[in-house]
């Protein structure tokens, strides 16, 4: 953008100054073929480019002497590969007042630029062609001190009018395959004097995808420009953008802006406030754009509703692969410096509410970071520290909540669509995930965490109703799964590995048993496995016992698996019971052989005992 906004104030400027030297040069003597041959020189000897004027120069005279020409084009700078010019322009024009000529003042009428397209390409070493021109214009100047000094006085001028029309600039990606198009329709500004504020209209489109709506913008306000068009500023800034994504429509910016263009860099200053369709965020921003940007910013609003910005579209650019392309935010982070602060009164996203929010931002690389992240949310605390890869595809995240008194229920329930735990406590996690919905985060998680919560409930599961499903030997069905388990206490540590979550030192304390063990969950699975011990307590333990005194002081294996949808729990007295009195069944069994065997001897000794007498 730096580049851009110096190229095509530096367009303008040559424009206005080739006329006018050439309209005083035609009041001596005309010579339009010999004219283009001085002009074309200039330029190459300046530039290394080949500029093209294959219309002829037309004049007239009184009250206005004028000059008209079109058909014009600049080609690429030394070893660049494309044949397409790095400029083209359809017709322009230029007028200046013939009487004031014979007193020495130059009184401009209208300069007008119509049908232009610069085509910005990369070239050696990932050079660009305009700072390539650029480059080449500044060892000129700095050549030519005089030329210099004599621009500067020929700029100091009032023009009637401005006017650019049909004005593209076609951006073109490291392949040399167009990345997107910028088209300014019209600009005019009236009454034109350096130095001096005056009102101005802008308007156009960009472009970035073949047979996607172009996002349309506008701006209006009062400009002024510096005699050497290197300070420009800009009062009562009303600017807008239509057609920004599927998730927001417009982006508007008003305020003041400030652009003062530097020899290396660019510096940039904006305080008035960004609307996001309705909403409003006070914004002031401070730039300074070059080989490396650095980016202040500090974002303030009273409310602000994130549910929106943050849906996605299956329209929604993307990669071949389906997913987000967030390659040019990746590029340019890696070369910028970023500080800035973000303070709202009230953010809501995803059903919830975080109020006193505050967030400290910047950037490592292509990593944006928010460190710390403070807010009140979920009737709790939550403080954190979090970053975004943009480089990684898809998105890689690290987060590090420290969330306290809070109501885990609804954060399940806010971002995971999860209704099956509620509870007060805290959550400590440390981990790292990729993607860009929870789907594909959950899938991709890594890391490690502790959760530790007082009463609440699991929904689903009612161990309570199992334990009764049991005593009486009926057959489980989905009723046996409704209800829910109340606990006074919930507790365990979490270890995540590729979307494989493992809970291990699991404990939940309830009034009537104890559940202690681990589980498993498989994101990529959504299934769900775990092997606990119940200790029984109270009514509960009496009734158990009473049923099956063997069981008395024993621990009852639990099993829960199956799936997210529908987790199945069993408690396997049988297994309790055969492991209990297997040992007195291969007694019995071997007191009963042995007894059986002696009467059989008996029986058999009688016989051959009477066998014997007969004979």
């Amino acid at each position: 953008m730096k580049t851009l906004l110096k190229w095509s104030f530096r367009l303008v400027i040559a424009v206005v100054a080739l006329f006018i030297v050439a309209a005083v040069a035609l009041m001596i003597f005309f010579n339009s073929d010999q004219l283009k041959t001085t002009l074309t020189k200039q330029v190459n000897e300046r530039t290394g480019a080949e500029l093209v004027i294959k219309q002829d120069l037309s004049l007239s005279f009184f009250p206005w002497l004028a000059i008209e020409t079109g058909d014009i084009s600049l080609s690429q700078p030394p070893a660049f590969p494309q044949t397409d010019p790095a400029l083209t322009i359809g017709a322009v024009s230029a007028s200046i007042k013939l009487m004031p000529l014979f007193s020495g003042d130059i009184e401009v009428g209208a300069v007008t630029v119509s049908d232009a397209t610069l085509n910005m390409t990369s070239g050696p070493q990932g050079k660009s062609n305009l700072q390539a021109f650029t480059e080449a214009l500044q060892k000129a100047e700095t050549a030519d001190t005089a030329k210099e000094a004599s621009d500067a006085k020929a700029l100091d001028l009032s023009l009637q009018k401005l006017e650019l029309n049909n004005f593209t600039v076609n951006q073109f990606d490291t392949t040399n395959k167009q990345s997107q198009s910028i088209t300014l329709d019209q600009f005019i500004i009236q009454d034109f004097r350096p130095g001096e504020f005056r009102p101005v209209n802008a308007s156009g489109k960009i472009s970035t995808e073949v047979n996607k709506p172009a996002i349309e913008w506008a701006l209006e306000g009062d400009l002024k420009v510096s005699s050497d068009f290197k300070q420009i500023n800009v009062q009562k800034l009303d600017a807008s953008v239509d057609n920004v994504s599927s998730t927001v429509q417009t982006v508007g910016l008003t305020g003041t802006l400030s652009v003062a263009m530097g020899g290396k860099s660019t510096l940039i200053e904006h305080q008035g406030a960004v609307t996001l369709d309705d909403q409003s965020v006070t914004f002031k921003a401070s730039a300074g754009l070059g080989d490396m940007n650095d980016i202040k910013v500090s974002m303030n609003a009273d409310s602000l509703t994130l549910d929106l910005l943050m849906a996605t579209s299956g329209k929604k650019e993307t990669t071949a692969k389906g997913e987000a392309d967030f390659s040019p935010v990746a590029d340019f982070l890696k070369k910028s410096r970023i500080q800035g602060d973000l303070t709202v009164g009230s953010l809501n996203l995803k059903n919830t509410r975080f109020t006193q929010v505050s967030a400290n931002i910047f950037n490592k690389g292509a990593t944006l970071h928010l460190d710390p992240f403070k807010a009140q949310a979920f009737q709790g605390e939550l403080a954190t520290t979090a970053s975004v890869d943009f480089a990684s595809k898809p998105l890689a995240l690290a987060i590090q909540p420290d969330l306290n008194n809070i109501q885990i229920g609804d954060l399940l329930a806010a971002f995971f669509g999860f209704e099956r735990l509620s509870g007060l406590g805290a959550l400590d996690l440390d981990m790292k995930t990729k993607g860009v919905d929870v789907k594909q985060m959950l899938q991709n998680l890594n890391g490690t965490g502790h959760i530790n919560l007082s009463d609440g409930a699991l929904m689903g599961i009612d161990i309570e109703k199992l334990i009764a499903s049991g005593l009486s030997l009926q057959t489980l069905n989905k009723e046996s799964y409704s209800g829910k388990t109340v606990f006074a206490g919930l507790k365990g540590d979490l270890k995540a590995n590729n979307g494989v979550i493992d809970l291990s030192n699991f404990a939940i304390n309830s009034p009537v048993f104890d559940l202690l063990g681990k589980a498993t969950t498989d994101a990529n699975k959504e299934s769900i496995g775990g092997s606990f011990q119940l200790v029984l307590k109270g009514a509960l333990k009496e009734q158990v016992e009473a049923k099956y005194p063997k069981l008395a002081g024993k621990k009852l294996p639990f099993e829960l698996k199956g799936t997210w949808a529908e987790p199945k729990a069993n408690i396997d007295y049988e297994a309790i019971l055969k492991a209990e009195y297997q040992g007195k069944i291969d007694e019995k069994k071997e007191e009963l052989e042995d007894k059986v065997k002696d009467e059989l001897e008996d029986k058999l000794g009688d016989f051959l005992k009477k066998k014997k007498g007969d004979k």
